[in-house]
């Protein structure tokens, strides 16, 4: 065949298909919606999964980046202290630049309104390590790390422009923050950003608004063991071309061997490890991202094996007109092609809508920013978005047309011409009875998913959080600047704070802290208890400072002694609380109060024991923890938690209104109900079962279509059939039995295919589940009673048509 006559042929398919689909407008919508959901649903986690985890990463050779921490013998890794540090620098034999970074907040005075800001300080090279551009002026000179002569600031993009209009003067300008004047000398370009993500498990929580030098004093040497303790430095390092993370990790810990020879007194048995950039910042979501992107390609084959089964039944009822173009002399290839064509048609006008709907459904996600997925931001609907799409359009042709076209063009197309159809049933259903299988076991597998994912949720969201959220709410307060140079400035501004907030009407209980609960890590000081053995490794607690009633305002009980009063303040004696987990840990089957212990270099009485509240996420075990009162610990940085009788989000504007009475330069920042805070700690958790509980939805409601597309298919297929039957007196409930019985066992086969599926497939989620197991019976019996009543359903409608049809009209039309 000539090229021109076969592209000829292929316009006048199109045609031909287009003018069909016109003229049956409600076949046309019901498949093209279909497939533009399916396609649509692939689409958005596709570009989720491609801008996540497939991305490279916007940063200098960021295949070879790594974080080094220090490594403590139960597996848990924390920030390098300062000599550690410059031992890693100095001794490895694997990276070719090793830098560090530390962030803290500060608060910002003269550009407006007193703001807290993000800022950190980092080593001379950092910028260079990461690749990281500028906008405007230069990067940080050597000498700027000396004591005393780091008072230079480099802006973040968008920090200059929110903050400072996108000043182009900005150069020389002088910041006062915390307290000092710092002289902008650089501006970061556009998205040439230290920190990439966020979420409870994640290295990078914050985005950066003001970098300065790191001062290296006399702390910054790699001979000296005082303070090699002090962990407060993230390392970044680029291994040099050819060193793998094996080599990588071989050579932190032979150096970690070095340095518990040469200062066994710091470092006995700790070692360091080193971790890629990438897993550091996407590993803990990138399972979850691939099981929801498995999760859309089920319901892609679950829409395909949909519309298939439409197909099927509209080319059975078209094989007439096939034989009448057999008859004509087209071919079986001629008219393979032609049902092809159709296919095609479908598939791509189901893929341009489903871009559309996916680019929709993108930017939406980006926006919400749900459940602090990493580098959401980055994502957009681009070309490789729609050449995925195209693909997927493609491949949804193919599984829809295929199939229905063979069964259109096989057997004896003449004999169409002498028969009215029905004697072509038999193969035809069978192959959309297994279709409606298919599409069953799917959804059952996406339902078994869901179900296991809602059902861990609801575990997380039934553990013991160790405090009472409601009718709380906490503010951040950061106390900086010539105000504040003493502990005693500090404590005295605290008390006027809590004084005033206490005297609001509503409020029954005001207190600080330095972490809230779900706070993450506290900070890490040795302990050891007076007459104890010391512990073999990890002799540290988390400490926080707070004041007296700070648990009455969290809701948190009390399990023995007493709690901080107004008596412990910074002349009286040392004391401490500890929580349930530090008295198993150190005081198994003792009582602790009264007892000395030794935080730091400070010793104490422990004088009272509270409940285990969460730090972290509440899959995460509850470590041990320790309270000092405020006015002997007392810090810059607090939350102030006040509980009320009325709504707790009501009090923010008074709880302002006072702190701006007593210092206006000092801004409230971060006001959260407590709430919010237990809200946050299952987001992740919460969104992953919430879109794959969609997933399953569409799923089941697509199978649920199918089931009643073969029985009503069914049912006028057999319409003569059924009519005999009641005009020889059978009962309507028998032929609505009948037929419900016949989707009943499609759905069971389905049913035990997808189960077994489900359990070989579960793998894949069991890390992502909590108090939960793959054979959950609750799970699986809630799979099959919701398949069963939507089988049942499905199947009853068309079992009732023709349990209603009047024999003598269907026997006359047979």
């Amino acid at each position: 065949m000539a090229r021109s006559e076969y592209l000829s042929e292929v316009r006048q398919d199109v045609s031909h298909t287009v003018r069909m689909l016109r003229r049956a407008p409600g076949f046309t919508a019901v498949v093209v919606a279909t497939l533009a959901l399916a396609i649509a649903a692939n689409s958005t986690i596709f570009t989720v999964v491609r801008g996540v985890l497939l991305e490279s990463l916007p940063f200098h050779a960021a295949d070879r980046l790594y974080e080094v921490r220090t490594l403590y013998p139960d597996g848990m890794g924390y920030t390098l202290s300062p000599p550690d540090f410059m031992s890693i620098r100095e001794s490895n034999g694997v990276f070719e630049q090793v830098e560090a970074y530390t962030v803290g907040t500060l608060t910002l005075l003269g550009a407006g309104v007193p703001k807290e800001i993000v800022g950190a300080r980092v080593s001379v090279g950092l910028f260079e390590l990461l690749g990281l551009p500028l906008a405007l002026g230069r990067g940080f000179l050597p000498e700027e790390a000396a004591p005393g002569a780091g008072l230079v600031a480099v802006l973040d993009h968008g920090f200059w422009q929110r903050e400072l209009g996108g000043d182009a003067t900005v150069l020389g300008r002088t910041l006062h923050v915390a307290g000092q004047p710092y002289t902008v000398v650089g501006v970061l370009a556009p998205r040439a950003r230290l920190s990439r993500g966020g979420g409870p498990s994640a290295r990078f929580e914050v985005d950066i608004d003001m970098y300065a030098p790191l001062e290296q004093d006399d702390r910054f040497s790699a001979v000296t063991a005082a303070g090699r303790r002090g962990e407060f430095l993230r390392v970044f390092a680029r291994a040099r071309p050819g060193a793998d993370a094996a080599r990588v990790e071989s050579d932190m810990r032979r150096i970690g061997s070095e340095l518990q020879s040469a200062f066994p007194d710091t470092n006995s048995r700790l070692t360091f490890d080193a971790t890629s950039l990438r897993d550091l910042i996407v590993g803990d979501v990138r399972t979850p991202l691939l099981v929801l992107l498995g999760a859309v390609g089920f319901v892609l084959l679950i829409a395909c094996a949909n519309v298939a089964n439409l197909l099927l039944a509209r080319s059975s009822a078209r094989r007439g007109e096939l034989a009448v173009r057999a008859a004509l002399g087209a071919g079986h290839g001629r008219l393979l092609r032609h049902l092809l064509t159709e296919a095609v048609v479908l598939g791509l006008l189901g893929g341009a809508v489903g871009l559309l709907v996916a680019y929709w459904g993108t930017g939406a996600l980006v926006r919400a920013q749900p459940a602090d997925i990493p580098r959401l931001d980055e994502i957009s609907v681009d070309v490789t978005v729609a050449v995925f799409t195209l693909g997927a359009a493609l491949f949804s042709a193919m599984v829809i047309g295929v199939v229905p076209a063979l069964q259109a063009t096989g057997g004896r197309l003449m004999g169409a011409l002498r028969e009215s159809g029905r004697g072509s049933v038999g193969g035809g259903q069978r192959l959309r009875a297994t279709l409606v299988v298919a599409e069953t076991a799917l959804a059952v597998v996406l339902l078994t998913g869901a179900g296991l994912l809602v059902h861990s949720f609801v575990e997380l969201t039934r553990v013991d959080t160790g405090f009472q959220p409601e009718g709380a709410v906490a503010l951040r307060l950061n106390m900086q600047g010539e105000a504040y140079q003493t502990g005693e400035q500090i404590r005295m501004r605290v008390e006027e704070v809590l004084a005033r907030a206490g005297a609001l009407p509503g409020i029954t209980a005001s207190a600080a802290t330095t972490v809230l609960p779900f706070g993450g890590l506290l900070d890490i000081l040795a302990f050891t208890v007076d007459g104890a053995p010391p512990p073999d490794f990890n002799a540290e607690i988390g400490v926080a400072s707070v004041t007296p009633f700070y648990f009455d305002a969290i809701g948190s009980p009390l399990r023995s002694g007493r709690a901080f009063t107004s008596r412990d303040h910074a002349d009286a004696p040392a004391v401490a609380i500890i929580n349930e987990a530090a008295v198993r840990r150190w005081f198994a089957g003792e009582d602790p109060i009264g007892r000395r212990v030794t935080v730091g270099s400070t010793n104490l009485e422990i004088v009272g024991v509270v409940a285990n509240v969460l730090q972290r996420d509440p899959a995460s075990p509850v470590e041990p923890q320790l309270f000092q009162p405020y006015a002997q610990r007392a810090s810059r940085s607090v939350r102030v938690v006040v509980r009320t009788t009325g709504d707790p989000l009501a009090l923010a504007p008074a709880l302002r209104a006072e702190v701006r009475a007593l210092d206006p330069n000092l801004p409230v920042m971060d006001v959260t109900p407590l709430t919010q805070l237990v809200s946050a700690s299952v987001g992740r958790p919460r969104f992953y079962a919430g879109l794959l509980t969609l997933f399953a939805a569409i799923g089941l409601a697509l199978a649920s279509i199918g089931v009643f597309g073969v029985m009503s298919y069914a049912v006028a297929r057999r319409a003569h059939e059924i009519s005999i039957r009641v005009a020889l007196g059978a009962r309507a409930g028998t032929v609505v039995r009948m037929i419900v019985s016949r989707a009943m066992v499609l759905a069971a086969i389905g049913a035990g295919i997808g189960i077994l599926a489900s359990l070989a497939l579960g793998r894949v989620i069991q890390s992502q589940l909590f108090g939960v197991t793959l054979l959950d019976p609750l799970t699986l019996a809630a799979v099959v009673i919701v398949l069963s009543v939507s089988a049942a359903v499905a199947s009853y409608l068309p079992a009732r048509r023709a349990a209603a049809v009047d024999p003598v009209t269907a026997l006359r039309g047979g």
